[in-house]
């Protein structure tokens, strides 16, 4: 209990210390910040006061007017006679509409299409003789080339990529060929 009222003391310096540490802080900022302001009023009012100067020496009027320069010349109104020349007519008034009736919009053109390409022609299929063609060590493309098959699969094989590709004619299943990374390494036909 004796220790709490010892540094009591302590603590309310401190935390008085840090009020006047603020206080003076933002005292100093305003003034900083009222010196700034003072400034840009002061040029915004030097702008204006030469602005001022010159519009008022721009109004000034000569003394004598018949020494002053005309500031434009303008001859008499007198239209000129064109010949041959073709020259349309104003529009009309706002408000009055003309005895002739406009004349009727053209009907848009039907736009023309070009045909549609032919359709592909369909994959060819796989005959049990085309499988017989088949080796190992064929590449998948070549061995698409002969046919698409009817089901594929695909799987990872100690990071190998395997697809086996089954071929059936109609309803009968023909046969397989199993790829290891695009490479046939087995053909089976049933």
């Amino acid at each position: 209990m004796r220790r709490i009222f010892f540094m009591m003391p302590f603590l309310i310096a401190v935390a008085g210390a840090q009020t006047m540490t603020e206080v003076g802080a933002s005292a100093a900022g305003s003034a900083i910040g009222s010196a700034a302001g003072k400034k840009v009023s002061d040029g915004i009012t030097a702008i204006f006061n030469k602005v001022d100067k010159s519009t008022a020496k721009a109004a000034k009027q000569p003394e004598d007017n018949s020494k002053a320069a005309p500031l434009i010349e303008v001859g008499p109104a007198t239209p000129k006679e064109s010949v041959g020349e073709s020259v349309p007519p104003p529009p009309p008034a706002p408000g009055h509409h003309a005895s002739a009736k406009a004349a009727p919009a053209p009907e848009p053109m039907p736009e023309i299409l070009p045909p549609p390409p032919p359709p592909l022609p369909p994959p060819p299929q796989m005959t049990a003789g085309d499988l017989r063609k088949v080796t190992n060590g064929m590449r998948r493309e070549d061995l698409l080339k002969l046919g698409e098959p009817t089901s594929r699969i695909m799987m990872d094989d100690d990071g190998h990529l395997v697809e086996t590709f089954s071929y059936a004619d109609k309803d009968a299943s023909i046969g397989r060929v199993k790829l290891t990374d695009g490479v046939v390494s087995s053909v089976e036909i049933l």
